[in-house]
């Protein structure tokens, strides 16, 4: 029968990122906001 030692499972928890708000995957949202909330806004003048 094989014992899993699940202490060690415990403690691989990832650590909290030491990046800013500007990298990563929250620079992709930032950068579709500015994209689409203009579009968005010249769309709707658009409309009748």
């Amino acid at each position: 029968m094989r014992i899993v030692d699940l202490t060690k499972s415990a403690r691989t928890t990832p650590e909290p990122s030491e990046r800013g708000l500007f990298e990563g995957e929250l620079m992709d949202l930032y950068v579709a906001i500015l994209i689409v909330v203009p579009l968005a806004l010249f769309l709707k003048s658009l409309w009748p």
